[in-house]
């Protein structure tokens, strides 16, 4: 298997799905595709994981929702203040291109690792901190709204932080 080290997100437009353009521990380029069909099933996850049991939330099981909700926010404020600017992952000539056909999910208190399966039996591995999950969903939340899609799905602390912290379009994670 294959783990991945540093990615870059990015909606494209011709294909009408998000690329993940990354680099494996092995120094090789890998590029995977996500449909947005997939990206509904993960995004609805892990919103509820860390609206149910993201540690900073957790702590304070006391509070009313819209409480909890303040504090989603601010731990995605937290989340995106501390993200760094990297150069962007870029793909070359010989990148292999994967079709993503299924991610499965193993998640702590401390970790998230998503397992992505695509053709030929091929998978690839990508950790994330909890810091690190809530940096990655503000931008593929921000790449959904460039897209387009219905944002039915996310929640409003998600779109309250979008417009306190908008991401460069070339961020990348890792």
């Amino acid at each position: 298997m294959t783990t991945l080290q540093r990615v870059t997100s990015e909606y494209i437009e011709s294909e009408d799905r998000i690329r993940l353009t990354a680099i494996s521990n092995a120094e090789e380029t890998l590029i995977l595709w996500i449909t947005q069909r997939l990206l509904v099933r993960l995004i609805t996850h892990f919103l509820g994981w860390l609206e149910k049991e993201a540690p900073e939330v957790a702590r304070s099981s006391a509070v009313g929702s819209e409480a909890k909700s303040a504090l989603q926010g601010m731990a995605q404020q937290s989340a995106a203040a501390k993200l760094q600017e990297q150069s962007a992952v870029t793909a070359t000539s010989d990148s292999t291109t994967l079709l993503v056909k299924e991610i499965d999910i193993k998640m702590s208190e401390e970790a998230v690792l998503l397992v992505f399966k695509c053709d030929d039996d091929q998978k690839a591995e990508l950790s994330f901190t909890v810091q690190q999950l809530r940096q990655w969903l503000g931008m593929i939340h921000r790449l959904w709204r460039q897209a387009e899609w219905p944002l039915s799905i996310w929640p409003e602390w998600m779109d309250d932080n979008q417009q306190a912290n908008p991401v460069s379009s070339d961020s990348s994670l890792h």
